[in-house]
């Protein structure tokens, strides 16, 4: 058998089912960073009212957080291609309405509601679906340069999309725009026709409301059983959580703290984007040299840094070139550090997860991490009220060090890294 340490992404590209679901992937990114400036500006232009976007965007995460976990459950007795292709095509036909509408002029905001909604329900679907192709078509001693090289690769789609979006839009209208993104999920639903995803002896469950509730407790009860998977799902709802202060208050702290404008949030955008995308590139290589516990207690290193080190350091902010370069460097390491541990925990889920449950904890997942995020920014909406931008950083930072303290002296999270390192030798030896 392959050795691990002769393991690198050129293998990634001979797994061809994986490539197959990778590529699909990536173009539903695309198509969803053009269409997300594209529907920002429709909501806007119909409405021409901001609370509608706020709406918007609360309706669009709602399924995320009550459906995700329960539709976990129902998909792990079905089959996981199937539901991959029926809500790509269900999503096409929900953009293409909206585009339609827009063109004609009939569409308006309660049905852009609707639509919102109907696409984020089946996603909440789709996810759990997809996380549970992964071990079925990729191999275990594959999974960290598989899942980097998807994440790396997502990332670039990204900002290539999010870059071209407006020359999309001025080329073609909004209304194109939009049908850019139906196309893309048509190709997506296309190319996974024709992924073998070895279900093949898979057969298709009718529902059972008994069953359901059953698979759904397990689903739970598994998370509750397993010390490690409880720790790190708390981690990755921390994770989410503590990031809200930064993407809520980019503008105060362009303005008020490092007393700049657009061309902050710009450097700020681009050195977190750059540092995530060589972190997914090099998680493969570090996680060599340090587990996974040492990934945790550096990006808990790196999210304080930025909060503290950029009001902390406004002393040192004698020219506009020192501002940029130390929004910069933080910037940068606070992307790389995130990169490093959201690529081990896509890792971690794949290994330690029982294949028959991974959809349901991925479900249970997402929901919690979707939950902590409109949580998080509620109470940021009212201490911001009373004190001022410098102070919520700051704070934010020394939360995100006490947690990595906890870290630091946490066996539990030692113990399950020790789990991991020991599954792997195994898997090289046999």
């Amino acid at each position: 058998m392959k050795q691990e340490s002769k393991v690198g992404y050129r293998d990634i590209f001979r797994q061809t089912e994986y490539m197959k679901i990778m590529i699909a992937a990536l173009i539903n990114r695309f198509g969803d960073s053009i269409d997300a400036i594209a529907s920002t500006w429709i909501v806007y232009e119909i409405t021409g009212n901001a609370a509608w976007s706020a709406i918007i965007y609360g309706v669009n995460r709602i399924p995320s957080i009550i459906i995700t976990p329960l539709a976990g459950a129902w998909v792990e007795g079905q089959k996981k291609k199937t539901i991959m292709i029926v809500t790509d095509l269900i999503r096409a036909v929900c953009v293409a309405f909206v585009a339609t509408g827009y063109l004609f002029g009939f569409l308006q905001a309660w049905m852009l509601l609707v639509t919102t909604l109907t696409i984020s329900t089946v996603e909440a679907f789709r996810g759990p679906a997809s996380a549970a192709l992964t071990p079925k078509v990729l191999e275990k001693e594959y999974y960290e340069y598989g899942i980097s090289l998807s994440t790396t690769l997502s990332s670039m789609v990204e900002l290539i999309g999010t870059a071209v979006a407006a020359a999309i839009i001025a080329v073609i209208g909004t209304s194109g725009a939009i049908y850019v993104d139906m196309t893309t999920f048509l190709l997506s639903a296309l190319i996974i026709v024709f992924v073998n995803t070895k279900e093949q002896g898979l057969v298709k469950q009718k529902f059972d409301r008994k069953t359901y509730v059953k698979d759904l407790a397990d689903g739970f009860s598994y998370v509750k059983k397993d010390a490690i998977i409880r720790i790190f799902l708390l981690l990755a709802v921390f994770l989410n959580a503590i990031l809200v202060p930064l993407n809520s208050l980019q503008a105060p702290l362009a303005g008020d703290i490092l007393g700049g404008g657009a061309e902050i949030l710009s450097i700020l955008g681009i050195s977190i984007t750059v540092g995530m995308l060589l972190g997914s590139v090099t998680y493969p290589m570090v996680q060599r040299i340090i587990l996974g516990k040492g990934l945790w207690i550096a990006s808990g290193l790196g999210i304080a840094l930025f909060y503290i080190m950029l009001p902390v350091c406004r002393p040192l902010y004698t020219s506009r070139i020192l501002v940029y370069a130390f929004t910069a460097v933080f910037s940068f390491i606070l992307g790389y550090t995130v990169a490093l541990v959201n690529s081990h925990l896509s890792v971690f889920a794949v290994k330690r997860i029982r294949t028959d449950y991974l959809a349901r904890i991925s479900g249970i997942t997402t929901a919690a991490g979707a939950a902590s995020m409109p949580v998080a920014s509620f109470l940021v909406s009212i201490v911001v009220a009373y004190v001022d931008t410098s102070a919520i950083f700051i704070t934010s930072g020394v939360l995100a060090l006490i947690v990595t303290v906890c870290m630091f002296f946490s066996r539990t999270l030692g113990q399950g890294e020790t789990d991991t390192v020991a599954e792997d030798v195994e898997m090289v030896r046999s």
